[in-house]
């Protein structure tokens, strides 16, 4: 399991009346969505004989890992999908994590590891307005997408900022959030694909559980969620795109200190040839004259003058 610090809620609502409960016990006999945010594998034990859910379903939710899948049985419908984590939170092990839907076509449990990260702040009602879990579903869903564009807003607004710091800084001083936007627009793909797969079956088998699905919803929402992916991977080539710029940048400046080392280390090799030459323990001219250092200098001077006004004209220094 993950240690990064996570919201821990569990809401217990009866779908028509919108009326929370304590616990289980007091909740009545009619249609309950039950609300789990931050897996707490405590309430496993009497979800799982209250709603006759299999036991080891709930628990494989506490994989971080989870695929998107759909599982039919006969006394319930299990749906994983995944969904992308704050991406502005930090320190984080993971770009998405997974989110199950248990329904038995009356009832419905969700259980997720974090609160979904959404803009749209109207999105998260969504859930409290529906009255009937196959309504509950496609607002679910609904929210799903919206989270995939939440953060695909983050990563857009990333590479902006990240390709201006290439154009004006020799090595950027954030890189690393860079490289880490990187691995999670990857997993960001992934998940919708995932996602993708999961509702397209949906579609197929136009059922969830007991429940009836409507083909035009899923359409939409297929629609909308097409639109993500086609964003991700648009964001994904752009990332790609400024990873190359940022190679050639570092490249080209790499070259431009070399040869700008280069230069230098020839311009004070003037100098230091005649002041080698006047160090050898031989006879040399001047060698009495309590000038000699004074002409000296001004011999290398004048030899390293011209050397230092052609390099400058190359654009060498």
């Amino acid at each position: 399991m993950s240690s990064e610090h996570r919201e821990y809620s569990f809401t217990i609502m009866a779908l028509e009346s919108g009326i929370r409960y304590p616990d289980l016990e007091s909740a009545p006999d009619e249609p309950l969505l039950i609300e789990m945010i931050g897996i707490q594998p405590e309430y496993f034990g009497p979800l799982s004989s209250k709603f006759e859910v299999d036991l080891e379903d709930l628990q494989d939710m506490l994989d971080m890992d989870e695929r998107p899948r759909i599982q039919i049985e006969d006394k319930f419908t299990m749906l994983v999908l995944r969904v992308p984590v704050d991406l502005n939170a930090s320190p984080r092990e993971h770009s998405t994590a997974p989110i199950g839907i248990f329904t038995n076509g009356r009832d419905i449990i969700i259980m997720q590891h974090h609160a979904i990260p959404l803009r749209k702040k109207r999105l998260r009602h969504l859930i409290r307005r529906s009255t009937t879990a196959s309504e509950l579903i496609y607002n679910q869903w609904e929210i799903v997408i919206h989270s995939f564009e939440t953060v695909l807003d983050i990563i857009e607004e990333t590479i902006k900022n990240t390709e201006e710091t290439i154009q004006k800084e020799l090595y950027p001083s954030h890189m690393d959030k860079f490289f880490q936007l990187s691995r999670d627009a990857i997993f960001v793909d992934a998940a919708l694909k995932g996602n993708m797969r999961v509702l397209r079956r949906m579609k197929r088998i136009h059922r969830f559980g007991r429940m009836i699905l409507d083909e035009d919803r899923l359409e939409d929402l297929e629609v909308d969620l097409q639109q993500q992916i086609e964003l991700s991977k648009i964001y994904r080539e752009l990332i790609e795109n400024a990873m190359e710029i940022y190679d050639s940048i570092v490249g080209h400046n790499l070259n431009t200190v070399m040869k700008t080392l280069t230069a230098v280390s020839l311009l004070v090799s003037v100098p230091t040839l005649v002041a080698s030459i006047y160090g050898m323990n031989v006879g040399l001219p001047l060698e009495d004259n309590p000038l000699a250092f004074v002409v000296v200098v001004m011999i290398s001077v004048i030899l390293t003058f011209p050397f230092y006004i052609y390099l400058r004209a190359r654009n060498l220094i």
